[in-house]
This record gives C-alpha cells, sequence and structure tokens, in this order.
C-alpha cells in the first residue's frame, strides 16, 4: 500500500551497497547530510471546511470582478468573502495556523522584525500617502486575500488533486508532493488573475512578480501552517508599494523592496521549519560493505 505523510517522508533513503571497495573495514560512508522537508502542514478538513472553502474562493472572485464591495477603508474595498474566510480559519483551528507556541517561537524573530517594519510603514503611509484609514484597509485587504488564496484555495485544489490521485485528501500532511505543488500554483494563478493585477501588467513578463508572490507567500503558510508571517509581508507590501507608486519611487526601488521580503519569507519558513521539526536534516550513506 502506497504511504503519504510523515511517514513515508520520515523514511530513511536506502544504504546503496557495492563491493568492499576503499573504505576500511567496509565501513559505511556517511555523505553530505540532506535536508528534507516532513511534510505540508497539518490540516484536518472535512466535507464542511471543503465546501466552505470553495465558497469562500467563489465569492472573492466573483466580486473582485463584478466590482462588489462590502464597504470602503478608506480607498480600500472590503471584500465581501472576508466573513466567510474568517469562519474558515476558525473552523480550521486558529492554532492550526501558527497561533500555537510552537509556531510562535518558531517565527519569533521575523514575526517582531517585520511587525516593526509594519508600524513604521502604517506610520509612514498615514501621514504621508492616504491616511490612517486606508492604511487599516490595505492591511485588512492582505488579510482577506491570505484566507482566501494562501488558505482557501490550498485547501480546495489541494484535497481535490490528493482525492484524484487517491490519497487521503482529509489532512494535508497525507497528501504529498504533487497535490501541494499544483494547489500552489493554482493559488499563484488566480491571484495573478485577479483584476485588479490584471490592470497593472502589459505583457505577460508583467504577471510574474504577483505569481511569484502568490507562490511564496503560499509556501509559507503550507509548509509550517503560520498564516500570520505571509500576512504582514503582504501587507508590508500593500503599503509600502502604493507608497512607492504615489511617490514616484523608481520601478527599481520597489522591486527590490518585494524580492527583499520574499527572500526573508522563504529564510523564515527554512528557519521555522528546522525549529519545529518538519524541516530535517538526514544522512546520506553509502554503504560498501560486501554483500
Amino acid at each position: 500500500m502506497e504511504q503519504h505523510g510523515s511517514e513515508a517522508a520520515f523514511r530513511p533513503a536506502a544504504a546503496v551497497q557495492t563491493p568492499d571497495a576503499g573504505a576500511p573495514g567496509g565501513a559505511p560512508i556517511v555523505g553530505r547530510p540532506l535536508w528534507r522537508w516532513r511534510s505540508w502542514t497539518r490540516w484536518p478538513i472535512n466535507s464542511t471546511i471543503l465546501v466552505l472553502a470553495a465558497a469562500t474562493v467563489f465569492v472573492d472572485v466573483l466580486t473582485a470582478w463584478a466590482h462588489i464591495d462590502a464597504g470602503l477603508l478608506g480607498r480600500v474595498p472590503v471584500s465581501p468573502a472576508l466573513p466567510l474566510g474568517l469562519l474558515l480559519a476558525f473552523m480550521v483551528g486558529l492554532r492550526r495556523l501558527g497561533l500555537d507556541r510552537a509556531n510562535r517561537w518558531a517565527w519569533r524573530e521575523f514575526t517582531l522584525a517585520t511587525s516593526i517594519a509594519l508600524l513604521a510603514a502604517v506610520i509612514t503611509y498615514s501621514i504621508h500617502v492616504g491616511g490612517f484609514t486606508e492604511a487599516v484597509g490595505l492591511i485588512v485587504a492582505a488579510i482577506g486575500e491570505e484566507l482566501v488564496y494562501r488558505l482557501a484555495v490550498l485547501i480546495v485544489v489541494g484535497a481535490v488533486t490528493a482525492w484524484l490521485m487517491g490519497r487521503n485528501w482529509r489532512n494535508a500532511e497525507d497528501w504529498g508532493n504533487a497535490p501541494g505543488i499544483v494547489a500552489l500554483l493554482a493559488a499563484g494563478l488566480i491571484f495573478t488573475l485577479l483584476p485588479g493585477h490584471v490592470a497593472q501588467m502589459s505583457d505577460t513578463l508583467h504577471a510574474l512578480p504577483f505569481a511569484s508572490l502568490g507562490i511564496v507567500l503560499g509556501y509559507a503558510v503550507l509548509r509550517t501552517g503560520a498564516l500570520i508571517p505571509a500576512a504582514i509581508v503582504h501587507a508590508l507590501l500593500n503599503l509600502t508599494t502604493i507608497a512607492a507608486v504615489s511617490t514616484g519611487a523608481p520601478v527599481a526601488l520597489r522591486t527590490g523592496l518585494a524580492t527583499a521580503a520574499l527572500l526573508a519569507l522563504v529564510a523564515g519558513t527554512i528557519l521555522a521549519g528546522a525549529r519545529l521539526r518538519i524541516l530535517r536534516r538526514f544522512p546520506s550513506v553509502l554503504d560498501l560493505r560486501a554483500t
């Protein structure tokens, strides 16, 4: 029977055995250790959660293209899907989304540093760009998009793909690599095709920043389960990007800021994964003893 999830991921690679040659006494040769992720995060999923996640995605995409909102914070529209996304988060479990003690500890330096940067960005934006209400609106928009495109889409696409492949779809850690990768690519694509993003694209190349943002944010969430770090980075990018555009900052500066933020998130994900022991080092062994 095919194995998936943590049990399969923790199985060490089989030793490669060759006739005795070169090693004193035929002792095993230990090569450079290999770092491997144990699995995706642990998200227990049931039919109700799956239906709610699908409804969240449908409502957000539909209302975005229909230009329907639940009100404005400054000039920033609030998505009607936000209540559904919040309900989905509560049903999955806030502890599963990074609010447990282990995740808070694993992400502590990253969360502290980015929170300070976010506070500075809010103050600067409020004074020089669009006011405090609009700054809050950009943070709310980031949280809403994380709930939809880094939670709901990942659940729907990942679970359906796992089911089609005959795997256990009821827990993300049992999906295996392929469903998770498909879910990340789908989330990046749907996020890229939102009307506000499409309006900024003059050719295919201009889609890459949005796709990259969606995939990197999704990867951090699907690996560790922590939604807050991704939401902070997203909100920070919202504030700094719009501020940069409003002040006529060079494109290179905006690109550099976004790249630095995403690289920091990747580094934070790796560190958090190691601390949570879902990213582990396995020995690479060549057994040269004679068979």
